[in-house]
Order: structure tokens, then sequence, then C-alpha cells
């Protein structure tokens, strides 16, 4: 860790609070009269988190880590292409990848909020705002539809019923997920055919995963057989492969974003991730 970083103190409900409230008033006038507590407070936690749960990963050879400035995603909104304007997001996000760089294939979303989240409608979700570099504010699609879909791997994971994707789970409370966000067409089909050409090898990470409680997100789904895997309709390949993105979550609670080991919780995360990560950079570094 940056010596110049100090080491994370956990978030403060106090802190959090902020939060909740740019939730209620999310305007200019309050958060700039309120923005102390998330530019001497907030971000410096966050950047903490980053640099200490790079070190808890190095520690554990894992190939994930951050920069405590640009691991960080920006709290404000991006407005253009949307019609709702609140100009602030009302949580934290980071992510850990293997070359620092933000959107790079095979990564942990951290994402900071009160627990029970500071967003408590469906409807408060903004499905039009797009930041290209937050994947909680990606468009989401087949929301509570799918919740319960069959075609799930296990169904939907204990205690996130009815937030089938990482898109809707935005307001719902903390957690942090790992794995591939794919959203070029070309890198989900490198998947899908490392899936095909090595099926042994998918399906033990598939059981690896449900041997630590985790199960696959939809991963943004598509209802049909994608063209040219028709012949695996019906099999155990089916559910991967309808698949456009390949991760897994893991909600987080009060106690432990308030807790200075919270570094050591999400490596632990990242550390039951390892198998589905290797073969994702497996099907994309062949290119």
């Amino acid at each position: 860790m940056d010596p110049m970083t100090p080491s994370f103190p956990g978030f403060a409900p106090a802190d959090l609070a902020f939060l909740s409230g740019l939730a209620a008033r999310n305007e200019r006038d309050w958060f700039i009269a309120h923005r102390a507590a998330y530019d001497a407070v907030l971000k410096p936690a966050l950047a903490a988190l980053i640099a200490d749960a790079s070190t808890a990963c190095a520690a554990r050879g894992l190939p994930l880590g951050g920069d405590p400035t640009r691991s960080q995603f920006r709290i404000h909104r991006d407005v253009r292409f949307s019609k709702n304007k609140a100009p602030y997001k009302t949580h934290l996000s980071a992510v850990l990848t293997r070359d620092g760089l933000r959107m790079s294939p095979g990564m942990a979303y951290i994402h900071i909020e009160p627990e029970g989240g500071s967003r408590v409608t469906a409807d408060s979700f903004d499905y039009d705002s797009i930041d290209p570099l937050d994947p909680s504010t990606h468009p989401a699609a087949r929301l509570a539809a799918e919740s319960s879909s069959s075609d799930l791997i296990g169904g939907p994971a204990a205690g996130w019923a009815g937030i089938p994707d990482v898109e809707d789970a935005h307001g719902r409370g903390p957690y942090v997920s790992a794995g591939f966000f794919l959203y070029d067409r070309r890198n989900s089909e490198r998947v899908r055919r490392a899936i095909v050409a090595d099926p042994a090898a998918w399906l033990a990470v598939e059981k690896h995963l449900a041997s630590k409680g985790l199960r696959l997100a939809p991963g943004l789904a598509v209802k049909r057989m994608p063209k040219g895997y028709e012949d695996h309709a019906g099999g155990p390949l089916e559910g991967a492969l309808k698949r456009t993105q390949w991760y897994a979550r893991r909600p987080l609670t009060g106690a432990e974003i308030g807790s200075p080991a919270l570094p050591e919780t999400l490596a632990g995360f990242i550390q039951d991730m390892v198998p589905l990560l290797h073969f994702g950079w497996g099907a994309l570094d062949k290119v």
C-alpha cells in the first residue's frame, strides 16, 4: 500500500448518511452544502479500501489491484442521454483489475451504499442513464420477469431474488461482484467458444462456485440459443451459453462495510472467484 494512503477505517453509518441524504435531495445546491462529508471522508475511505484490498489480493497471489484514485468511479452522473437529470450517483464504486484500467475484462466491482440501499423503490433506478465506465449504471434488461427464470444455474441466488443482474442491484445495498461484464459481442463469443471447446473445464468452474455458495448472475442472458450453439439446447451448457456476461456477486452487510477488515472480505471473495477469472482470461488472452 502507498504509505501516503491511510489504512481503511471502515464506512461509518453516520458518513454513509451523506448518500441517503443525496438520494433524497439529488441536486447541486444540496451536494455543495454537504460535500465535505464526501470529499473529506468518503472519497479518502474508498481510496484506502482500494489500496488495502489490492494489498490483500497481492498477499493471496491474486492478480487484481487498483489505484486509490484512478480506480474510483466519479459520483457525477452522465445525464446527456438521460431523461432523469439528477446530477449525482447515490453510491460509491470502484474496480480492481489486472492492469489497473477500469474496463479491463475480468474485474472485481465494489459497490458501497447504506445497507438496504440509498434508493428504496424499484422505479427510482434510472434505466436511461448510461455511464460507460460504471457497470451499475448500464441499462437493465429482463428485470423482475426473469428473476426466477428456470434456466439459471441454481435459480436466483439466496438473498438476491428479484435482482437478476448487477444493474438492478443498484439501490439495494452494498455488494461485491467479480467476473466478466462484457459489452463487446466478440468477447462474449470468445468465452462461449471456450466453454464449448472444454465443457469439462467450464462445468468444473460451475461446481467450484457452487461449493463456495456462489451462483452466476443471469448475465443479460438471451432468450434463444445463440446462433451456432443450437445443438447445446437442453444440455448442461445451455445456461452458460445464453449469457453475454459471466460473473457472480456477494452482498455485503452493514457490519462488513463498516469494518476495517472489509479489504480481507473482498480478497476472500475474489479468491473464491479465481477459477472463473482464469477461465475467462484464458478465453480472451488467446486472441
